[in-house]
């Protein structure tokens, strides 16, 4: 009896810690599936945000497909209108979900393959010395200063013409635009201009002028006056470029002061059309030979479209404006800059080939494909960017970029042009330049070309030319007549 009553307790303690265990485990049960439960939740969003992305490519694809008529079932039988309406539509859409999935998380979409950005590794830290530049509330005039333009003996006023800051000049407040001016600007990416745009009759009302002299649009201003509309000189070191040991440890460094050109205007025309070789339009001055082998005046016209870029649509030619540099060979070319580079600029000059090592056989490219362009806008602090704006500004500001195949070069007398055509940008780049069109006024940019160094013996890469554009306004200044007789190259 008494084996029998210990048998029951020992099995009644048995259920007893079964219970506890079974009650413990449901407790554990449960809070591992609260947990699950949670990770599906993220999950799902995570497949939803998948979806979406996926649902942005078929968009792309069915708006090619019925635009190009391309697969099996042929094109969609609709009009004309309702598909070119219907591709809108679902453009539209695609463009809207790339900005909040991809425009600001993808490096390819500013500076894309059709603009041929320079992937160095180093390119991150390119940025101007001259960063540390404040707001423009400047309100004094100022006029020609009596120096002179570095390292050459030509003076501003000596090149033809007069050009002075008037105390007219009305200064622009970088803080007084309001919030939803800059979203609009932002996003700014409908495919044609709405009603009462004023981009829509920027170009046509402007009046036309016959044959400026050159430099005599855009007055000069001393770097520390910071005054907006107007231009500077600034130091060739102001720029980093490849270094010496730049194929051995990828690193970039200020470039020596001395450049092979200096500024000594600047003007900005704006035009129904594009315009190419602009040089034949203007006066240029008469400026002596320093070099039997290098032009002594250098102008560089970028070409800059006003009218919306899209998908579907190829123009390449349209209103814009053309920001017109001049530049005068430095009096010490021969003896500051580099043989290499000297050699670079003739083979530059006479369209030379040079053979470039691929697979599986040796290429041979153009050596002005090496000329490239050098960027910084220095005042993003003052351009009150939204965090995306800001966070794309910051990721490609500095980034030099080659300039081909979007530039084409004339020979003149005693001068060389080079177009930089923007027109012909991809859709993408132009789309970004867009969103920050209307800021033009607002932005210090220092502009400046190099030739780009891809051999031992040709860093570190020395400047070709260097510009300070102050918060230029395009819509201030006028058409440029085209009726009168080009000048003959």
């Amino acid at each position: 009896m008494d084996k029998v009553c210990a048998l029951e307790n020992l099995f009644i303690e048995k259920i007893n810690d079964l219970e506890t265990e079974l009650e413990s485990n449901e407790i554990e049960l449960k809070r591992k599936g609260r947990a699950l439960l949670s990770e599906l939740g993220t999950m799902e969003v995570t497949v939803k945000l998948i979806q979406d992305t996926m649902k942005l490519n078929c968009y792309l694809v069915v708006a090619l497909l019925m635009l190009t008529g391309i697969g099996k079932a042929g094109p969609i039988m609709i009009s004309g209108t309702e598909k070119q309406a219907l591709i809108m539509k679902l453009v539209e859409q695609l463009l809207q979900k790339l900005q909040v999935y991809r425009i600001w998380s993808t490096d390819e979409l500013w500076y894309d393959s059709a603009t041929i950005l320079e992937s160095d590794s180093g390119d991150e830290d390119f940025h101007s010395v001259l960063n540390d530049v404040q707001s423009l509330d400047g309100s004094e005039g100022v006029s020609w200063p009596n120096i002179e333009v570095h390292r050459s003996s030509v003076h501003p006023e000596d090149m033809a013409f007069q050009s002075r800051c008037d105390t007219s000049f009305e200064k622009r407040s970088l803080s007084s635009s309001p919030s939803t001016t800059r979203k609009k600007a932002a996003h700014k990416l409908s495919f044609k201009w709405k009603n009462g745009h004023p981009n829509a009759t920027t170009v046509s009302s402007k009046m036309h002028i016959q044959r400026p002299i050159a430099g005599s649009q855009v007055p000069f201003c001393p770097i520390e006056k910071k005054m907006l509309d107007s231009w500077s000189y600034i130091e060739p070191q102001t720029f980093r470029v490849r270094g010496k040991n730049y194929l051995r440890d990828k690193k970039k460094e200020h470039a020596s002061n001395y450049a092979a050109y200096y500024p000594f205007g600047v003007d900005v025309f704006s035009s129904q059309r594009k315009i190419d070789h602009i040089a034949r339009f203007v006066e240029l001055p008469s400026v002596g030979s320093v070099s039997a082998e290098v032009p002594s005046i250098l102008v560089v016209n970028v070409q800059i479209p006003l009218y919306p870029a899209a998908f579907f649509r190829g123009e390449i030619d349209g209103e814009g404006i053309s920001f017109v540099l001049y530049f005068k060979l430095s009096d010490g070319y021969s003896k500051e800059l580099s043989s290499q580079f000297q050699d670079n600029m003739r083979r530059i000059l006479d369209d030379e080939l040079e053979r470039v090592k691929g697979f599986p056989v040796d290429t041979l490219i153009p050596c002005r494909e090496r000329l490239k362009i050098l960027g910084h806008v220095v005042n993003i602090d003052d351009l009150q960017l939204n965090a995306p704006e800001r966070k794309l500004m910051h990721a490609y500001n500095g980034k030099p970029v080659l300039s081909r195949p979007q530039h084409e070069f004339y020979q003149g007398k005693n001068y060389i042009e080079i177009d930089l055509d923007m027109h012909r940008f991809s859709c993408i780049s132009r789309k970004g330049f867009e969103a920050f069109q209307d800021r033009l006024k607002d932005c210090i940019l220092d502009f400046g070309l190099t030739i780009q160094g891809n051999k031992p013996e040709e860093l570190p890469e020395e400047i070709l030319c260097g510009v300070r554009l102050n918060g230029i306004d395009y819509k201030n200044y006028h058409m440029l007549g085209l009726n009168q007789e080009p000048s003959s190259p």
